[in-house]
């Protein structure tokens, strides 16, 4: 600091320097000048017979003159008193006094207040000058209503999730007061607050503070405020959050197990149905799904079973002698009647100034009885839906299907998945199969998509990508097009046209990569592998340094060889290969860290050492295939990001896939629970690690 000021008093020292120089340049000037001025005269007088011809001198003189004095006038203005040198931290320190000292004579004390505001029976002496800064209040207060000519002006709130302290900070945040810390546990009303006051900077930071305390015990009670009260697209970021939460951690996280328990059951159908659901395989789908849903009917039961005894035990006498008239004060964070022209009674232990009351009466159990029983029904028509078409049966291993149709519920003792699905699956895939091994070695389609939505006994309907695109949140940008594993540079186009749809459901699986932060440049890793269609395919990452983009992460989809049906295989393998040149290293997903708590339910089958009859060979040398692929951030924001690809021609060991810059961003790597806010950066203690969810298939 001090070497910054001696540098700014030099450069003074050399103006001033300057401008003596420039001073004495224009008496100089001044004085040469009037000597022209005299001669000019003098010229003049000599000669009368020219009364309107200028000498030559004369107008040089002058304007040669005038230009200096503008000049000096210029070097005076802006050099004799140089404006002083801005020191931040001192700009800052009368900025946070000037705050302060408006948050406490203004707001807390009321000092020249102009106009009271009432609410939750305390009055609030403000100031229209503060106000206006807001556009809630300065359309109040200067709009065409009654309330923008009266001194004292009653606010009336309809949102229960508005509260009296929430309120007082968002006013302290009018009057400067900027350094109040958001804590989780009063987020919520904040945000509501925020939102009704139009104070879009205080509702993005408590969007922030949310997305920060998603977890295991916050998910269900976020994504339950966000989707029963819309605050515009903030809503909106913490349902997506939420949801993509769930679909990253739901499968392999125990602690989150509980929320599932608890997740409404609609929720519970979009997370298990979505394609970026992770989960190793579509059997272990239908396993997550079982072991929920029994529980959640073991949950249903207990409380209905409780419900009949609490109601047998319940004295209508008592209750029909309680008038119907009798009100009950709600509690402080109850919505008030805005339009109603009656006020309420007011109580002293009330923060409101009105309220809706509710009567008690002999109805109420019964009413409430019946709500559960109607909660009921509609859960168990989810859970029907659930196994019905959210799981792809199509391509499970025959001895799986097999384990499914002989497994029922506990409480209802019905088969989870109808019987009907299964065998329409089973069908599917010899269907399937028949096309591939009666399909000559030179052909690349199969003819298994329409332009015309087809039958389907589930009644859902499977669109194909018709191109190659990127979505993803508003939080991370980088993201680049699509380009080619091989030789091609990107992609050509082929197959965009008109709406597409498939005959056949997709194939889904999810793979993991640990230690993506250490992996180096060119250094690929491999996923296990997963059958599909008589192909063995895989995943691989790999980290390309460009010169104009940085560092990036590649990630492929790959065909990876032909399954040998006569050998004794296993459905999947599950360990990952890294190659860096020559050098073969393997590595398993298992090392990182809480995989060895992962929930395994799978059990072993005939499938895991005998052939199994689901296991052919495409003797194709190219298929065409459109996939997705799935890869949601571990980081605060939360972001899930899909890469979706049109019909592309596989040959043996191609790939086709992106590379991408925000994959490598700590958002996506660290978890946030790790996330260190102050350096933003990977610590040693971290583990890097990227999920993906892949589906595909043939045309």
């Amino acid at each position: 600091m001090t070497s910054n000021l001696v540098k700014e008093d030099n450069i003074a020292d050399i103006e001033f320097t300057q401008l003596l120089e420039d001073f004495s340049l224009a008496s100089n000037l001044d004085n040469i000048s009037s000597n022209h001025a005299a001669t000019s005269t003098t010229a003049a007088q000599q000669n009368r017979t020219s009364p309107f011809t200028m000498s030559p001198l004369l107008t040089l003189t002058q304007k040669e003159s005038g230009n200096t004095r503008d000049y000096i006038n210029d070097i005076v203005s802006s050099s004799v008193y140089p404006p002083p040198a801005q020191d931040p931290q001192r700009v800052l320190r009368q900025m946070m006094s000037l705050c302060k000292h408006i948050y406490s004579r203004g707001l807390i004390e009321g000092s020249g207040s102009d106009v009271t505001i009432k609410a939750f029976d305390k009055d609030y002496h403000l100031h229209r000058i503060i106000l206006y800064q807001n556009s809630y209040f300065s359309v109040l207060l200067e709009g065409p209503w009654k309330e923008s000519g009266q001194k004292d002006i009653e606010l009336r709130f309809d949102d229960e999730n508005i509260t009296r302290d929430a309120f007082e900070i968002a006013l302290g945040r009018l009057y400067g007061r900027l350094d109040e810390v958001i804590l989780p546990s009063q987020v919520l009303s904040l945000l509501a607050t925020a939102s009704f006051l139009d104070l879009q900077d205080l509702c993005e930071m408590c969007v922030e503070v949310i997305l920060r305390d998603i977890k295991e015990d916050t998910v269900v009670h976020y994504l339950t405020f966000a989707t029963s009260h819309f605050y515009g697209t903030h809503s909106e970021k913490i349902t997506e959050s939420c949801f993509t939460y769930l679909c990253r951690e739901g499968y392999d996280n125990l602690r989150l197990r509980p929320a599932f328990l608890t997740l409404p059951a609609e929720w519970l159908k979009r997370v298990i149905e979505s394609d970026a659901f992770w989960v190793p395989s579509e059997y272990e789908r239908y396993l997550f799904a079982r072991d929920v849903v029994s529980k959640r009917r073991k949950i249903a039961a207990e409380q209905k079973r409780h419900n009949l005894v609490s109601s047998s035990l319940v004295n209508y006498t008592d209750l029909s002698n309680l008038s119907s008239d009798i009100s009950f004060p709600t509690s402080p964070t109850s919505p008030t009647i805005t339009n109603s022209p009656i006020k309420a009674k007011r109580f002293p232990d009330s923060t409101f100034s009105y309220h809706t009351r509710r009567s008690a009466s002999v109805s109420t159990l019964s009413s409430i009885c019946s709500s559960n029983s109607l909660q009921a029904e509609s859960d168990e028509a989810i859970y029907t839906a659930i196994f019905t078409y959210a799981i792809y049966y199509a391509h499970m291993a025959f001895e799986e299907l097999t384990a499914i149709s002989h497994d029922c519920d506990s409480i209802t003792n019905v088969p989870l998945a109808p019987d009907y699905i299964l065998k329409d699956a089973l069908w599917h895939q010899i269907d399937l199969r028949n096309k591939i091994e009666n399909a000559a070695e030179t052909d690349v389609t199969l003819g298994i998509s329409s332009s015309e939505i087809p039958p389907s006994s589930t009644g859902v309907h499977f669109e194909i990508p018709s191109d190659d695109t990127t979505h993803i949140g508003e939080a991370l940008t980088g993201l680049e097009d699509m380009i080619g594993g091989g030789t091609k540079a990107m992609k050509d186009g082929e197959g965009r046209g008109s709406v597409e749809y498939s005959l056949f459901a997709p194939f889904r699986f999810s793979v993991e990569f640990a230690d993506v932060a250490k992996l180096k440049e060119k250094q690929r890793v491999y996923s296990g592998t997963k059958f599909y269609a008589g192909s063995n395919w895989n995943m691989y990452i790999q980290k390309i340094k460009t010169p104009r983009k940085g560092i990036q992460l590649g990630v492929y989809l790959h065909r990876h060889s032909m399954p040998d049906p006569s050998s004794s295989c296993g459905n999947n393998t599950n360990s990952s290969t890294m190659v860096n040149g020559s050098s073969t290293n393997k590595s398993s997903p298992s090392s990182s860290p809480g995989t060895e708590e992962r929930y395994r339910q799978t059990i072993h089958m005939k499938i895991n050492n005998e052939k199994s009859f689901s296991r052919y060979a495409d003797k194709r040398k190219t298929v065409r295939t459109w996939f997705k692929i799935f890869c949601p951030a571990r980081g605060p924001s939360h972001v899930l990001t899909q890469f979706q690809s049109s019909p592309d021609n596989f040959a043996l060991m191609q790939s086709w896939g992106w590379r991408s810059s925000s994959l490598c961003q700590d958002d996506y790597l660290l978890d946030v629970r790790d996330f260190d806010s102050s350096s933003s950066s990977i610590t040693n203690n971290s583990s890097s690690t990227l999920k993906f969810s892949v589906v595909m298939g043939h045309v």
